[in-house]
């Protein structure tokens, strides 16, 4: 970051020997050093107060991912959706069947009033021809 050769320092050296004077120097270095440990501490206070805003970001961000993750969960409940299928099958199932039993029971009764239309008619028939077997004897 800075790049102080000997002649720099040594520059430094006599200005503040000047300014300061021999007999301060010690009280100035101690001003110095607390001076530099309360920047340091600024420095910690500030980097930890960015580490904790970006960490209860990423916590939000990981608690909504989790709340997303659970969301999708529920909307892809295999053993629920796979229940629910199965129910539809058997429900078109009883359907087919009872479509098939009336179907059967139709032709039942058409099968029986076809039975009833054909003895109707041969007993007409039969009155007919005694009918006729009547008249052709007188």
């Amino acid at each position: 970051m800075f790049s102080f050769g000997w002649g720099e320092i040594l520059l430094i050296v006599v200005v503040i020997v000047v300014v300061v004077g021999p007999k301060d120097i010690p009280r100035f270095l101690r001003q110095l050093g607390t001076l530099s440990k309360s920047i340091k501490k600024i420095s910690r206070e500030f980097k930890s107060s960015l580490n904790e805003i970006t960490e209860e970001s990423e916590f939000k961000d990981l608690k909504k991912s989790i709340s997303e993750v659970k969301d999708l969960k529920k909307d892809f409940d295999i053993k629920k959706n796979f229940k629910n299928e199965i129910n539809t099958i058997k429900e078109s199932a009883s359907i087919v069947k009872k479509e098939m039993s009336d179907i059967k029971n139709s032709e039942d009764d058409d099968e029986e009033n076809l039975i009833e239309t054909e003895t109707i008619k041969s007993e007409e028939v039969k009155t007919e021809l005694k009918d006729i077997k009547s008249s052709e004897e007188k």
